[in-house]
């Protein structure tokens, strides 16, 4: 009888270790909120969305009654402790994923000994810590639940209680852009000065209301101080645009602060009364065309729409769930932290002179083939440009969140080199002088960038050779031409004279940007462009 008792017992522990080694077996006798991490986070998730959606809500009301104050109070701290618990919960899903595929790797041996251990631990009692994690979780869980459920409760009682808000647009030109109007800013000054500022809007079922900006100024006789500014963002009833703008601009790094500057005060300068406000009902060739543009740019720039939807996003990356609950992250660096939230793309592009950077040469060659004088205020100017993309994802986990690294590329080709834990801010200063001096001492070379990619987020750098800039002439052409007598004839000469700039502008820009992205580009990509580079 006792040999049949230990025989029963021996096939039973056999049992359980053979059970923790299959494969097919991980998830059973776990709850919900244990298995994986799934149903648990997809409840907070909701939760967290429901009490989000009332306060978003709620904010339209003028609430005065102090127990609804007091509710909302609550709300609020619910939501973001929501918010909290389900990042928390999405790591440990991530890290026990993780030791699972370590364990799967293994040898036959390791995974019988992995599988006695934790057959042995939980008879002893030692898996109380893990058990009691479970159902803490839980407990949040239907916690974050019931508040969610009085969420709805909550607006009916702001609905009786408060009274509606007049609302008023912060930036008047958003009042403008949400009754469905596109704006446009051209001029072209005396001396071949060119300025354009436009924004367009389109919506999108999932993606809400978004809008490129672009900015383009130009001076042909001053090369040096021209520019090329544009981003995308999401936009809400309370967007500043112009200030978002200026938020951006001085996060770029010291060797883009002077055209920074000159931005900011070229774009706050612009005389408001003199903006043209298209409706959208006045529809030409190039609408469906921009907009194929925009649906297709909008999905690379930002694959996730509701990324970084978190209360503390300005201070905590929350992008990939890098952190721990308390948004302990360590050293790491999520771009997204550093840019206004709805932002998913900012776009810079200037001139510079070989002059200006004579210091960053590195020692070696000073003389070139090519050019009959070779001094480098003589040189023709470099191209400055980098791109911004807060939000653009490399899906993997969260493991890598943060932990960006940077490759170089000359003429398209990536280099060998791969620079690890870079901070974005470190590009012009590992790129510039490599860069400059390669191109001022490579007659064929024509092209040095760098490209930055993390987990979630990417920035990339490239510096380019130039030519004579011949697009000035077009500008100055119908002052030197013979003189237009009517009225009509010279506005529609200087119609077709910035619709021709216009033209020959977006095409140099597309081509500049698909460099900028060589790095990360696709055939797919590189075709789209072309399509759209001959389609315009």
């Amino acid at each position: 009888m006792a040999e049949m008792v230990k025989s029963v017992i021996v096939g039973e522990v056999v049992s359980r270790i053979i059970s923790g080694i299959a494969p097919t077996s991980k998830n059973e006798g776990k709850s919900d909120e244990e298995a994986g991490g799934g149903g648990g986070l997809e409840r907070l998730e909701m939760a967290r969305i429901k009490m989000e959606a009332a306060l978003q809500a709620s904010d339209r009301w003028q609430i005065t009654d102090m127990s609804l104050l007091h509710w909302r109070k609550k709300l609020k701290r619910a939501a973001q402790d929501c918010d909290n618990e389900a990042r928390r919960c999405r790591q440990l899903s991530w890290e026990e994923h993780e030791a699972e595929q370590v364990v799967r790797k293994s040898s036959f041996p390791i995974r019988v000994a992995h599988a006695t251990k934790a057959f042995i631990s939980s008879r002893a009692g030692c898996n109380n810590d893990h058990s009691s994690a479970g159902s803490a979780t839980a407990v949040a869980i239907r916690k974050f639940e019931w508040y969610a459920e009085g969420a709805g409760e909550f607006i009916k009682y702001v609905q009786l209680g408060g009274t509606p808000r007049q609302h008023l647009f912060f930036d008047p030109l958003i009042g403008h852009i949400f009754a469905g109007k596109r704006l446009v800013y051209e001029l072209l000054h005396p001396g071949g000065r060119y300025q354009f500022f436009g924004v367009r809007s389109m919506s999108f079922e999932e993606r809400g209301l978004e809008a490129m900006v672009s900015f383009v100024y130009e001076d042909c006789k001053m090369p040096n101080s021209s520019f090329c500014f544009g981003f995308m963002m999401r936009l809400s009833k309370s967007t500043d645009i112009i200030g978002t703008t200026v938020s951006c601009l001085r996060l770029v790094n010291p060797h883009f602060k002077s055209m920074a500057d000159a931005i900011i005060k070229e774009i706050t300068q612009l005389p408001t009364q003199d903006f043209s406000w298209v409706p959208t009902e006045v529809k030409n060739s190039h609408t469906e065309y921009w907009n194929s543009i925009h649906r297709t740019l909008t999905g690379w720039f930002r694959p996730d729409p509701l990324c970084c939807q978190g209360y503390d996003h300005d201070s905590v990356p929350l992008c990939c769930s890098g952190g721990d609950a308390k948004g302990n992250n360590g050293n790491k660096f999520m771009l997204s932290s550093e840019f206004p939230e709805p932002v998913c793309q900012m776009f810079l592009q200037r001139h510079i002179s070989l002059s200006e950077y004579n210091n960053l040469l590195l020692p070696g060659p000073t003389t070139i083939s090519g050019y009959e004088d070779t001094a480098p205020e003589n040189f023709p100017p470099l191209k400055l440009g980098i791109l911004f993309m807060p939000h653009d994802s490399l899906e993997e986990g969260p493991k890598s969140a943060g932990e960006g690294s940077a490759i170089e590329a000359i003429d398209g080709e990536k280099q060998g080199l791969t620079h690890a834990n870079v901070h974005p801010h470190q590009l012009a200063d590992i790129l510039l002088p490599k860069a400059i001096t390669h191109l001022y001492t490579n007659t064929q070379a024509t092209t040095y960038q760098i490209c930055w990619t993390s987990n979630h987020g990417s920035a990339h750098m490239c510096v380019e050779k130039t030519r004579t800039l011949k697009r000035c002439s077009g500008i100055r052409s119908t002052r030197r031409g013979r003189k237009l007598k009517s009225t009509s004839t010279r506005v529609r000469c200087h119609m077709q004279q910035i619709q021709q700039i216009r033209e020959v502008q977006w095409k140099r820009l597309a081509r500049d940007f698909l460099k900028l992205w060589t790095v990360r580009s696709s055939e797919r990509l590189r075709s789209l462009f072309s399509a759209w580079i001959e389609q315009y």
